[in-house]
């Protein structure tokens, strides 16, 4: 505990924890390059960084605008950037000197300008209050931290250091970038939300290394003394590089052992990690922009304005007094005198005939201080004034306020009120947004054949603009939906086929593709089933579409029941005896889904000491990985595929691949060669590996799923459309999918 508190004073003290709290990491951003291994994480072991001359920041963060320090001199460069505001500070000065045309009042000519100023400096600092409070908020949120012997402390946020080991409980967010190591469950897997990250509402599964599972108590972390290599801080939330060194041994780190700050953990009672970015080396932080300083269309449409009003102002005066300078010397010229009230007998400089050019210049800056109420100043006061009035009504709205999150409207920048009413274009995603991000497995194709009578809200819309109805809506001329509906709803499960429902797959003339296709579905996911009390089975799954997959084919009579880090267990019936059979199968190798991949698969080996890897993917990458005698079914899956993408429905591909001995020993050298490299490349070694696996693949066909339009959505498209707003959706989905849900 001494050496910790010795370490932290030190940070305290230096000029790297002094700015880290006002500003990002103060590196350059080039050095910040993913797979890049910089950093160096000593945990438990504070005395290392001291001995290694390693300094890294405070987990303090500040998203204020300005600091005491700067607060003034940032904010006044900030009102003098409106050239309004430029103008009548240049007039005022120049209304304290002899050339000011109503010398009595000279000063009162600034009152304007000053209230103006300060008013809106007051509304800055406010708003910049709030955020500071927020920031406060935040870096005082207590964390159980390790302080030696086995015994945690509550901590602040903003005192944690780089190699501390935490202890996160249920619900709370993450302080920091963690490693994690172990969790209240056996296999060390927690449930993490990142709707602050990424906007996704489903939990993400992570899972901590093997080998550090035993740690899952207080009192283990007395001895725990380990050095983690990880890449330098980076913006990328989905990229991780790193290895452990563990008694003696490298263990890769991936993003599936990182649990990054602001995100918050479900589900599980508690997990303990090791922290290996503070601060703004964070990744939600390295995402983070500096507050700028923003400006409305209005307020630029207003000095596009006043630019005018000042040219036309300064022609005004400059004929003034190009007029004023000849008349002048038409006096002096013929001497009559005839501007008497000029008093020619009490000449000044700013009135003299012999030096008409001089004052002339002087009648010019006169003119302009005359002039200078042409220039409305008020106008800026009274919509200052608005902004205000505007931002406490947006923030009292009822009709904004989200009862479900418990959330009100704040309107945390309210120079941009205005720009509320001139949207013109909507860039949105579709998943999550516009849909419910609830998927349900709704028809396949297997071995050639299309199994499947629901119909998608895309078809039954569709059918409604032509006028025409569906044939699958028709039998006896009766809706046949209504046989879906007759028993209890399952979430994620809208199929219905009698074919091979209730176990007449049997009867099918592929009934061993049908079994290796439900196979799979059950086994090539990273889903982790929860069992209560009763027996139930419920899933947790980062996709989705996984979960509809496991829900399918637990429907139809293969139970995924089970999983650790190195075994999956399946329920299947067994239609002689109508009890379900366990098969567990070891899993080998997984190999992640990305979005440059577009595929994942698992290598696993039988019961019967078969290995297989079981694929699944997106056509364009499937089909090119067919081996010759695996395209057997290939022009009637993609049929199938283009029907279903026609009706709004997401698709990929299911094959497989038996692997010898020989091979798969081969890939598991080369893959874990690729796994345990921290360079740069590691993720292209990784891919190079499952490229030299993932092909002469035997095809199995395709899953059709559908994700709803949430509660709405139609009318509220509707009427932005009205609106004349143009509505642009980003998807990863198919063309004719998207055009069709469009």
């Amino acid at each position: 505990m001494a050496r910790r508190t010795k370490r932290l004073a030190k940070l305290k003290l230096s000029q790297l924890y002094s700015f880290g709290l006002c500003h990002r990491s103060p590196y350059d951003d080039d050095q910040w390059r993913i797979g890049r291994v910089f950093r160096q994480v000593y945990v438990n072991d504070p005395d290392k960084y001291e001995l290694e001359g390693l300094t890294y920041p405070l987990n303090g963060v500040s998203t204020t605008k300005y600091t005491v320090v700067t607060f003034v001199p940032k904010s006044l460069f900030e009102q003098f950037r409106r050239v309004a505001n430029f103008y009548f500070l240049v007039c005022g000065i120049l209304a304290l000197t002899p050339l000011a045309p109503y010398t009595a009042v000279s000063a009162w000519s600034l009152v304007p300008l000053c209230i103006t100023v300060v008013l809106t400096m007051a509304k800055e600092g406010y708003e910049d209050w709030r955020r500071k409070q927020q920031d406060d908020e935040l870096n005082n949120r207590i964390v159980k931290v390790h302080s030696g012997n086995g015994n945690f402390e509550e901590t602040k946020w903003n005192n944690i250091m780089v190699g501390d080991v935490v202890k996160v409980e249920k619900d709370n967010f993450f302080p920091a970038d963690l490693i994690l190591f172990s969790s209240n469950y056996s296999d060390g897997i927690c449930y993490v939300e990142t709707m602050n990250l990424d906007g996704e509402t489903n939990l993400k599964v992570k899972q901590a290394l093997e080998v550090t599972l035993d740690l899952n108590e207080d009192t283990k972390f007395s001895n725990v003394r380990q050095k983690i290599e990880c890449e330098d801080p980076n913006a990328n939330i989905h990229s991780f590089v790193g290895t452990m060194n563990w008694e003696g041994q490298e263990y890769p780190l991936s993003p599936q052992q990182l649990l990054p700050r602001d995100s918050k953990l479900r589900n599980t009672e508690f997990i303990y990690g090791a922290v290996i970015f503070t601060g703004h080396d964070t990744k939600v932080m390295r995402n983070a922009t500096d507050p700028a300083s923003k400006r409305s269309k209005i307020e630029k449409k207003m000095d596009k304005t006043i630019y005018f009003l000042m040219f036309s102002l300064l022609i005004i005066a400059l004929l003034g007094s190009v007029l004023f300078g000849i008349w002048t010397k038409e006096d002096l010229k013929d001497g009559a005198m005839k501007r008497w009230y000029l008093r020619p007998d009490a000449t000044t400089i700013y009135y003299d005939p012999k030096r008409a050019d001089l004052t002339s210049f002087f009648h010019l800056l006169t003119a302009l201080m005359l002039y200078s109420y042409f220039i409305p100043i008020s106008l800026y006061i009274s919509i200052e004034i608005v902004k205000i009035l505007q931002a406490g009504f947006i923030n009292n709205d009822i009709k904004m306020y989200d009862k479900e999150s418990n959330e009100p409207t704040h309107a945390r920048t309210s120079n941009l009120n205005e720009e509320l009413g001139m949207v013109d274009t909507i860039l949105s995603d579709k998943t999550g947004t516009l849909t419910c991000n609830m998927m349900e497995f709704i028809k396949c194709s297997i071995a050639g054949t299309a199994y499947g009578q629901g119909v998608s809200e895309v078809e039954k819309a569709m059918a409604m603009r032509k006028g025409a109805r569906l044939d699958a809506d028709i039998e006896n001329g009766d809706h046949k939906e209504k046989k879906i509906d007759e028993g209890p709803h399952v979430k994620g499960f809208n199929f219905e086929d009698p074919r091979i429902m209730n176990g007449n797959w049997i009867h099918e003339p592929n009934k061993d593709i049908i079994r290796d296709f439900f196979r799979l579905l059950t086994i090539c996911h990273t889903c982790v089933p929860q069992v209560d009390e009763i027996g139930k089975v419920s899933y947790e799954s980062e996709s989705p579409d996984e979960a509809a997959f496991v829900i399918a084919a637990r429907e139809l009579g293969f139970e995924f029941y089970s999983r650790s880090q190195k075994h999956i267990t399946v329920h299947e019936r067994d239609l002689i005896r109508n009890v379900f059979q366990e098969r567990k199968y070891e899993v080998l190798n997984i190999l992640e889904f990305t979005s440059s991949r577009k595929r994942m698969s698992v290598i696993v080996k039988e019961p019967e000491g078969r290995i297989l890897l079981l694929i699944k993917g997106a056509d364009s990458e499937i089909f090119k990985r067919l081996g010759p005698g695996g395209r057997k079914f290939e022009e009637e899956t993609r049929q199938h595929i283009n029907e279903y993408s026609d009706s709004g429905l997401r698709t990929l591909v299911l094959a497989y691949r038996v692997l010898d001995e020989k091979d798969y020993k081969g890939f598991a050298e080369k893959f874990h060669a690729a796994k345990v490299c921290v360079s740069a490349d590691r993720c292209v070694k990784i891919e190079e590996a499952a490229d030299s696996i993932e092909k002469d693949l035997h095809l199995l066909g395709a899953t059709a799923v559908e994700d709803k339009l949430q509660k709405g959505v139609p009318e509220c498209i509707d009427k932005l459309a009205k609106a004349g707003i143009k509505i642009w959706v980003l998807t990863g989905d198919k063309m004719e999918t998207s055009i069709n849900i469009g």
